[in-house]
């Protein structure tokens, strides 16, 4: 009997492989068994290379006439990046697919497995369902919610202190943790902090990629972006937050700015300035989601400020948090906290968060979560 769990598992194991250089595409891993051996394995290596049914295909060659595809997502069926994978596996005389999930893209939405059934090969989903959505949870909201996955991080004191009242945060926690966020920021397409934070700390949010030699040789596959908030152009033609090699800086600011300074910008920085409209005295963070999504960025983390932080919590623009919780306590009554933002009458009213998980980085403490926002 086969254990189809088993080769699903496998599925999964590979589609981890891709975190961090398929984005906005899903996390793929794919098997092709004969009896009860693999004869071909291959996953989603980065945007744009070829998907992992095709990765598999290609190492089990002719072996797969008559074998068993496993994949975790429904295979594509539409000319995009690549070729249709539906197409490759009927000419390649696949029996059998067994597959977790359909995929919620429109252009396949079960029209992968409709054309696989009726060239005569029986589809199987539904295996390992929860950990294949669970895996691909942020390729499916940027997929039907139309915008990037978004994550809260930020570090605090014990007494929930982002930084001083004049600003000051260096260091809330230890390099150990600082050398970790550093790497999360590998495993998203765009890290996003307000103006203030890039003058007032410099800071270059640049990456460190994983040591692993099967991601080494496609880094320069990469997509990152260094999002500014900053709705007056106050940030400085000088900084860390320019020394990025395989990266690009995108600067948001008010429909107000002078034409003259964007283009200043433009012409003397590699960056890219877009132009949002203003909601109230913020930024229209609606808007900017739209223009993120346009340019097929599919998850970000916002770093801050608390400014930054409260805009996007209080429009529930946060499907995860990252708080890492320093060995600290700063006190004052005027020190910043993480999200500021209306004051509540009752705890009640507070955001439950469904908890991830939870851990230790050296001397500091980390929690990440979910928000459960009432709609």
């Amino acid at each position: 009997m086969i254990d189809h769990k088993e080769f699903i598992k496998e599925t999964l194991r590979l589609a981890e492989k891709g975190r961090g250089l398929v984005s906005p595409n899903p996390m793929v891993g794919s098997v092709i068994v004969k009896g009860s051996r693999i004869i071909g394995k291959g996953w989603h290596k980065a945007f744009g290379m070829p998907h992992a049914e095709i990765e598999a295909l290609k190492e089990a060659g002719r072996s797969a006439r008559g074998a068993t595809l496993y994949v975790n997502l429904e295979p594509c069926c539409h000319y995009g990046k690549t070729p249709p994978c539906t197409k490759a596996i009927i000419e390649a005389g696949i029996k059998d697919v067994i597959c977790s999930m359909e995929d919620p893209n429109p252009m396949v939405a079960g029209k992968g497995i409709e054309e696989l059934e009726k060239n005569g090969i029986t589809v199987r989903t539904g295996v390992l369902r929860e950990e294949a959505e669970n895996l691909n949870r942020q390729y499916i909201i940027y997929i039907t919610k139309e915008r990037p996955y978004i994550i809260l991080k930020w570090a605090q004191t014990i007494d929930g202190k982002i930084a001083t009242y004049t600003g000051s945060s260096k260091w809330i926690t230890g390099e150990e943790t600082r050398d970790f966020v550093k790497k999360m920021r590998f495993e998203v397409d765009g890290i996003v902090v307000g103006v203030n934070t890039v003058i007032s700390d410099n800071p270059s949010l640049d990456y460190i990629a994983p040591s692993f030699q099967t991601k080494k040789g496609i880094l320069h596959k990469k997509r990152y972006w260094k999002i500014v908030i900053d709705p007056h152009l106050k940030v400085s033609e000088e900084g860390r937050i320019w020394g990025c090699h395989n990266c690009k800086v995108l600067l948001v600011v008010s429909e107000k700015v002078e034409e003259d300074r964007v283009r200043y910008f433009t012409d003397k920085k590699d960056c890219e300035v877009i132009k949002i409209p203003q909601d109230g005295d913020r930024l229209s963070l609606k808007v900017l989601m739209e223009e993120l999504y346009k340019r097929e960025i599919g998850i970000i983390m916002v770093e801050g400020g608390s400014k930054t932080l409260t805009s996007f919590w209080d429009e529930k623009l946060a499907d995860e948090v990252m708080v890492f919780t320093g060995n600290k306590i700063l006190g004052g009554s005027s020190s910043l906290s993480p999200v500021a933002g209306e004051d509540k009458k009752s705890i009640s009213e507070a955001v439950n968060i469904e908890y991830l998980e939870t851990g230790r980085i050296g001397n500091d403490f980390f929690i990440r979560g979910r928000p459960c926002f009432r709609e």
